[in-house]
């Protein structure tokens, strides 16, 4: 048996990487990881020239990618979350799988786990793979998030950028409370003087947040690549 783990992380030694390799490792299947960002798949450009052969024509490197999603038997994907989105990286290569998808639905015997990081839109991420993976043909056999590290704690202005992500996603802004100044409690401290989108302060108690020291979230990953053991 045959689990591919493809990882739409631009970032070396993600948070999305080891949650997909650590998914793989459990599955006691023969494993093999692809970075999306490592590699060239760009968008599908809807020419419709698969219809027929289920064979995407675009000369880039999903022509070996799409034939080892074929050898698989299970799929793992995982994303970073940009934008509400999953990444362009993941975006692209679940575009062009609809090239699998004409008249003879090639994917309907696989099973696939999805995997999403992020700040406050992961679930909708996870979840949008699962349906688009699952209206090609497969099965999801489960779903995971987890916590990341938002860019603004890396890039070097954070702490004073008014329009840093837990301002976008603030209650005053947003009108919703999506509690990610709860969910980075010892990462991050909002200051008094914080006013979305006029002033931005707070300061960083961690500089990075890693799965690796969740075990929460690192149980959840292995118990993904239990069902997926179990499905095939």
């Amino acid at each position: 048996m045959k689990v591919l783990g493809v990882s739409g992380s631009p970032t070396k030694n993600s948070n999305t990487d080891v949650l997909v390799k650590a998914v793989l490792d459990t599955t006691g299947a023969e494993t093999e990881f692809v970075k999306l960002s490592e590699i060239n798949v760009g968008p599908c450009i809807a020419c419709m020239k698969c219809v027929q052969t289920n064979v995407c024509v675009i000369n880039d490197d999903f022509r070996w990618l799409s034939e080892k999603v074929m050898e698989a038997d299970a799929i793992v994907v995982g994303s970073p979350t940009y934008y509400g989105a999953a990444s362009a990286f993941m975006k692209a290569f679940i575009e062009r799988l609809y090239s699998k998808r004409h008249l003879k639905l090639l994917l309907s015997k696989k099973v696939v786990a999805t995997l999403a990081v992020g700040v406050a839109a992961e679930q909708m991420v996870a979840q949008w793979m699962g349906d688009a993976l699952g209206a090609g043909g497969m099965e999801v056999v489960g779903t995971m998030t987890a916590k990341g590290t938002p860019c603004w704690f890396v890039c070097g202005a954070g702490e004073n950028c008014a329009f840093a992500i837990w301002n976008v996603y603030s209650k005053e802004l947003s009108g919703m409370d999506f509690g990610v100044e709860g969910a980075y409690e010892g990462y991050l401290e909002l200051l008094p003087d914080n006013k979305p989108y006029v002033n931005g302060s707070a300061r960083f108690l961690k500089s990075y947040r890693s799965v690796e020291d969740e075990p929460d979230v690192m149980a959840e990953a292995k118990k993904l690549g239990e069902l997926i053991k179990e499905r095939i």
